[in-house]
């Protein structure tokens, strides 16, 4: 039969119908069984040979003498080679959690110390089979340091974003409490200790009096006489006031008179309701300065606040800048 594009269709279309027709025969499930049973048996089989394989185990470290510390981080799990026939060593490859392996340090004293881990297989033989035995615990060796412990004060810091909702000002500054926190680590450690940080805070559409607690950050080797810290933060409602003032004239030189139109500025300001009625034009200072009267050519000067309430935000003068005039004084 002569090879073209129909007889190759037909006999695709032929392959395509014997497999459709296999597939809905019982020989499929036969097959499907007899497949199965022999990868179980060969599995079964195999698994009855000697293989090793290797197996994370937890460490807890207990009984550090009180005020001391370690200076070193020390390996929270050993990676441990065990050996074993197949079918015992299945359970632990997977999904088996191992009791962490203490290492009692209450007799230890200050200065380095060595663990040798091998020391810790027959606590951890203990745990598996009779038949499955540990060939290799890394690491073989652990080394680190204790010292007294030494402590240190510092000022406690906040790390985070405050967002106040609409028409909210703060009252006052945050409050920390405490604002300072006793340190405990080695003189090492502390050396390079200048602050204690809390967590990331964010806090958002703040009102009214609000109170958080914050954890401190943690730190290796370092503990905190407090790792929980209190903010609070107080805000209240805001409102817009408006106060005209004198200007008054500043490094004007004896024999000079510096005249100014208008003598007078209204400040615009913003400002909490508790403080409302406090604020008033002998709370602010503003000034025109002779210096930058006589710079250039300019027939403006700027009007400046030098003191203003801290109680207060968002001033907005007007005017910003005053005509002037510099005249010689008359000699007497």
């Amino acid at each position: 039969m002569p090879i073209n594009k129909e007889n190759i269709e037909k006999e695709f279309q032929k392959i395509v119908k014997n497999f459709n027709e296999f597939l809905t025969t019982k020989d499929l499930l036969i097959f499907t069984f007899f497949l199965f049973l022999s990868a179980s048996l060969w599995v079964l089989h195999a698994l009855r040979d000697k293989y090793e394989t290797m197996v994370s185990v937890p460490v807890e470290y207990v009984g550090l003498p009180n005020g001391y510390v370690v200076t070193q981080d020390l390996p929270k799990t050993l990676l441990v080679t065990i050996v074993g026939q197949g079918t015992s060593l299945v359970k632990y490859r997977f999904g088996h959690t191992f009791q962490p392996l203490e290492i009692d340090m209450s007799k230890m004293e200050k200065g380095k110390q060595t663990i040798y881990t091998k020391n810790l297989a027959s606590k951890l033989q203990k745990q598996i089979k009779p038949e499955v035995s540990i060939s290799k615990i890394l690491p073989d060796t652990i080394i680190f340091g204790i010292e007294k412990l030494s402590e240190k004060t510092v000022p406690v810091k906040i790390i985070g974003t405050f967002e106040l909702a609409q028409q909210y000002i703060y009252c006052d500054s945050i409050q920390i409490e405490p604002m300072e926190v006793t340190a405990y680590g080695s003189k090492r450690s502390l050396a390079e200790l200048d602050s204690a940080f809390s967590e990331e805070i964010k806090q958002a559409t703040i009102k009214d009096t609000t109170q958080i607690e914050v954890k401190l950050r943690r730190i290796p080797h370092i503990t905190f006489s407090d790792s929980i810290i209190r903010l609070t933060i107080r805000t209240e409602r805001f409102t817009e006031k408006s106060i005209q003032a004198p200007i008054s004239i500043v490094h004007l030189p004896k024999d000079r008179t510096l005249r100014i139109f208008p003598s007078s500025v209204t400040a615009n300001f913003r400002v909490g309701l508790s403080n409302y009625e406090k604020i008033d034009a002998s709370s602010f200072n503003f000034i025109v300065d002779y210096n930058d009267a006589k710079a250039g050519d300019q027939k403006k000067i700027k009007v400046n606040v030098k003191d203003a309430p801290k109680e207060v935000f968002g001033i907005q003068l007007k005017p910003e800048s005053v005509d002037f005039i510099i005249e010689e004084k008359d000699e007497e």
